[in-house]
């Protein structure tokens, strides 16, 4: 992973904890927190110490959760309901997309990269806790966003959270995956989608062309979302302007451009999550 907005030493160490959370023990990983504690500490950054210390301590069961599990409020780029977990070990279908994902640019904050450790944790040992959740986001929310970062870590994930959303069918829940092996063997178990979720086929995954085409057929899969390199670095304002929509297009061919802004591209609500747009492909410039 590229990045230039932390140390070197500091990603190193949070991609030791997250590869613990999701493969190792709670004594391991809370050994883990406590040496980037002790660093933190040397670096004279109370931030860090604070919120790896809620961690360490959630882990440890000396608390509950510190951080909310569904974010409620949104931001000026999402204005949905979201969950997140961590990106990059919960993605086994994951590609070239590692080389530029964005999600990991939000470890430069220690509270979004603990909020998202404490969903994977909660996924692998507590997930009744991530359902409750679920079922108290209130009724006047009408969108969710599912995986704003992280992925399917399995087939086992793919029917939790399907069978979940099936418990709120006036919700409406879409995302964006690259776990095609574990959306397919679910599907391959229990050929029923809740009518309620709608799924983008997200690019930079490892996937052959086979298994592309299975996971198009699937009746939740609107399309594809694909981001794509215009020659030049892209602000997170140049989405949406006429000259980035044409440089998408010049290499993309007939595509939607995505304007950066969820719930912002279209009269009648976002692209990524409509039936409308089945079929169409979505495509966002690399930034």
């Amino acid at each position: 992973m590229k990045t230039k907005t932390f140390t070197t030493e500091t990603y190193s160490r949070l991609m030791a904890i997250a590869a613990s959370i999701q493969t190792g023990t709670n004594n391991q990983t809370i050994k883990l927190i406590d040496e980037l504690i002790e660093f933190k500490t040397a670096e004279k950054k109370p931030a860090w110490i604070r919120e790896m210390g809620k961690l360490r301590d959630f882990i440890a069961g000396s608390i509950s959760t510190p951080w909310p599990i569904v974010k409620l409020d949104g931001n000026g780029k999402l204005p949905f309901a979201a969950f997140s977990s961590l990106p990059g070990v919960t993605c086994p279908g994951a590609g070239s997309c590692l080389d530029w994902c964005y999600s990991f640019k939000a470890w430069r904050y220690p509270a979004a990269f603990a909020r998202q450790a404490q969903n994977a944790w909660l996924m692998i040992h507590n997930p009744q806790v991530i359902a409750e959740a679920f079922k108290a986001i209130p009724h006047d929310i009408q969108t969710m966003r599912l995986y704003v970062d992280g992925d399917f870590a399995s087939v086992q994930d793919v029917s939790f959270w399907m069978e979940l959303i099936r418990t709120r069918p006036t919700l409406e829940v879409y995302g964006y995956s690259k776990s095609f092996n574990e959306l397919l063997a679910y599907h391959r178990d229990w050929p029923y989608w809740p009518k309620n979720y709608i799924l983008n086929l997200s690019g930079g995954h490892a996937h052959d062309l086979h298994i592309v085409e299975q996971m198009k057929s699937l009746s939740i899969t609107r399309g594809t979302f694909d981001a794509v390199s215009i020659g030049r670095k892209v602000k997170s304002s140049d989405h949406g302007k006429p000259a980035t929509n044409k440089a998408i297009r010049d290499i993309s061919g007939k595509v939607f451009p995505c304007p950066g802004k969820c719930g912002s591209c279209t009269p009648k609500g976002h692209a990524c999550g409509s039936d409308r747009f089945r079929g169409i492909p979505i495509v966002i410039a690399v930034h």
